[in-house]
């Protein structure tokens, strides 16, 4: 597999082509780029299978690599970044890879057998969809979910509400529809609430553009554009409470 690293920073460029000499010996690393605008050069001239992409970039970011390929994207990328919650949130959201520096060999090696593994066709989806969400707002994300039918793509808001199903989440639509999926509520908790959603109880989260209704009597509970109605727990009333009042 051909791989071109983009990177800026020389230190971050030598450990990440000592970790893949050591522990990722099908992959041929084809070039470097330093730059935004020298990724999009090396990208064109190189062709290559993979890319190992820099989120910060001495001329602006990595992801203004991946929409200038948004209509012809032809590789799989691997984000790589010293840290930072809001890249990683939306990294996540399109069930992308990502490497913290320094990286970890393990997770190399994990990241890079799944992109061995992945179809064009999936791997094109997941990053049209990261470039979709960066232009978009709040409202109109979208989120990359695994299925047993391969990967799905959903509009966040058309998502009613999670309920936890032992080590598996049964995930509620607007148009009725439900679906279970290998994933914990607490997978869910960290890829949506601070998305407008909020966890209410330690089996629920909503979302809280389909909330029409808190009863804080009987104990506390919700309801919700289809009429349905959950509990809410005395430890996340509070949490429910001030994430209203943020709302207004």
């Amino acid at each position: 597999m051909k791989v071109l690293i983009i990177e800026d920073e020389d230190q971050s460029i030598s450990a990440l082509k000592s970790e893949i000499a050591m522990h990722c010996k099908s992959l041929d690393i084809v070039g470097v780029a330093k730059s935004v605008k020298e990724g999009i050069e090396k990208i064109k001239l190189l062709q290559p299978q993979l890319v190992f992409l820099d989120i910060q970039l001495s001329d602006g970011l990595g992801f203004e690599i991946l929409n200038h390929f948004k209509d012809g994207l032809f590789f799989h990328v691997i984000f790589t970044t010293a840290y930072s919650q809001y890249a990683i949130k939306a990294i996540k959201f399109s069930a992308l890879d990502y490497l913290l520096k320094p990286i970890d060999s393990e997770e190399l090696m994990q990241a890079v057998n799944k992109a061995t593994k992945v179809s064009e066709k999936e791997s094109t989806a997941k990053i049209q969809n990261f470039i979709h969400n960066q232009n978009e707002s709040q409202i109109q994300k979208k989120i990359v979910l695994q299925t047993s039918e391969g990967i799905s793509i959903f509009e966040i808001d058309t998502i009613l509400k999670c309920s936890a199903e032992s080590n598996y989440t049964s995930v509620y639509f607007t148009n009725g529809k439900k679906i279970l999926f290998s994933k914990t509520l607490k997978d869910f908790e960290e890829l949506l609430c601070n998305s407008g959603f909020e966890r209410i109880h330690h089996s629920h989260i909503i979302n809280l553009n389909h909330l029409t209704n808190f009863v804080n009597k009987d104990g506390g509970y919700v309801v919700l554009t289809d009429k349905s109605t959950l509990p809410v727990s005395q430890r996340k009333k509070a949490n429910l409470i001030a994430a209203l009042g943020n709302l207004g």
